[in-house]
């Protein structure tokens, strides 16, 4: 005689009719909070068993994704600490004059600083600093295009790298601290270099690429002072992102260059609007 048919009832995740009813423990449903459907709270206290077996895959799978992603913070982590060591390494090999080694080794940690922003070769530039706290490496970035463009200069067959290096130091340097100091240098050096005419592209285009400030400029009275820089910065990271800060460049252009010729003959006046944009920068630091 044949015994009573099992009870069946409905799964409350796929719906489908089952006798075969299986608990989810906190362990796994810990695991599937990191899935989209953990995150939605779709995921009942108990399945059956076909829907237990998909949820124990898709745990398996987020915890491979997990770990694979952890590996890559792990290596972009550990990738960016050995930039200093670089540096350093390049600088000793230029001071003993092993200029090979030295270009080979500043592109590597180039390399380094477009892997760890997850960038594609050749496509470092300033705004991956601007809006985080390695902002100051970008001082560094200059000063190692600038030896590139030295050291690509000591071999005619380098030329087309010197160029290459003459384009990036254009677009890094305006934004730096050190700009003025560069252009100096690079004034001397286009003097006594193979390629001058190399040298001179780059102090053409650095200019180009330098943002005007004509209010700051004349308070300041001198295009390069910190403060002129940061200001500078500030308006193209930051104002030039926003509706409202386009709209507010847009009409500063229109009016400041009459502002700034008052400002220029007026010693007070101008005494009183460089403390007025001192306590600015010192804001917008603070903010930032």
């Amino acid at each position: 005689m044949a015994g009573p048919a099992q009870q069946k009832i409905k799964c409350p995740r796929c719906g489908m009719a089952t006798s075969d009813i299986l608990h989810i423990d906190a362990g796994m449903r810990l695991a599937l909070q990191t899935t989209s459907e953990g995150q939605t709270g779709e995921v009942p206290a108990e399945v059956c068993h076909n829907c237990y077996k998909s949820l124990s895959s898709m745990v398996s799978k987020g915890v491979a994704l997990r770990m694979e992603e952890q590996a890559k913070a792990k290596n972009r982590q550990m990738m960016w600490k050995s930039r200093v060591g670089l540096v350093r390494r390049a600088r000793q090999l230029m001071e003993v004059k092993a200029f090979s080694d030295a270009a080979i080794t500043y592109e590597k940690y180039l390399r380094v600083l477009e892997i760890t922003h997850e960038l594609q070769k050749g496509k470092l530039n300033p705004d991956v600093f601007g809006k985080s706290d390695r902002s100051k490496e970008l001082t560094v970035v200059t000063s190692v295009y600038l030896d590139l463009l030295r050291i690509y200069d000591t071999s005619p067959a380098y030329s087309s790298r010197m160029e290459d290096a003459a384009r990036k130091l254009a677009l890094f340097a305006p934004y730096s601290p050190i700009y003025p100091d560069v252009v100096r240098k690079a004034e001397i050096f286009s003097r006594s270099a193979k390629h001058p005419d190399i040298v001179k592209l780059f102090l053409k285009q650095s200019r180009k690429n330098r943002p005007r400030c004509f209010v700051a400029t004349a308070v300041f009275g001198y295009p390069h002072a910190p403060e002129v820089i940061y200001l500078r910065q500030f308006r193209d990271r930051v104002l030039k992102q926003h509706p409202w800060g386009r709209r507010f460049t847009f009409y500063y252009y229109r009016f400041s260059p009459s502002v700034a010729q008052k400002l220029a003959h007026r010693p007070g006046l101008r005494r009183m609007a460089r403390r007025g944009l001192q306590f600015l920068v010192f804001l917008l630091k603070k903010l930032s």
